[in-house]
């Protein structure tokens, strides 16, 4: 999908397109405008706010708090929207089932939704949502139940 130098970007990548995904993994972040607080350290400057969910294999949302919606994008692929900006928190995501069994050995990935514009809910959804990939333990994707946390001022 999207190339840097010649090298290969993870053909995942949550990106529509090359010119996003570049944008997306750039350092740069954009002074603030005159009067407005740095987005680096958030509106409140204090008071850590919490987005959680627990998903189930088929994107199902077993419980949480915040969710707007969860889907299932391929094997693997999930997205969560939740109620409010999620682009300055910080992703924290495990294999697990929502009871007392356990799920089997894996990996996951998470990252902020990148371009949601594209669905049926624009513009609501910018910076709501988070991208979660599973795989099994040889690392091919595979689907699974997850817990997903995201703190954020």
């Amino acid at each position: 999908m999207a190339t840097e130098a010649g090298t290969k970007i993870h053909d995942t990548l949550n990106a529509p397109n090359d010119a996003a995904a570049k944008a997306a993994i750039s350092p740069h972040v954009p002074p603030p405008k005159q009067g407005m607080a740095d987005p680096r350290y958030g509106v409140e400057q204090c008071c850590v706010r919490e987005f959680w969910a627990v998903i189930e294999r088929d994107a199902t949302l077993v419980r949480g708090r915040n969710v707007l919606r969860t889907r299932k994008l391929g094997t693997g692929i999930y997205e969560v929207f939740f109620t409010g900006d999620v682009s300055n928190g910080a992703f924290v995501a495990t294999i697990g089932r929502p009871g007392i069994a356990t799920e089997p050995p894996g990996e996951i990935t998470v990252a902020l939704r990148c371009c949601p514009g594209l669905g049926l809910f624009e513009p609501f959804e910018g910076d709501k949502g988070v991208w979660i990939q599973t795989f099994d333990s040889a690392g091919k994707p595979s689907d699974r139940s997850f817990h997903l946390i995201v703190l954020t001022h």
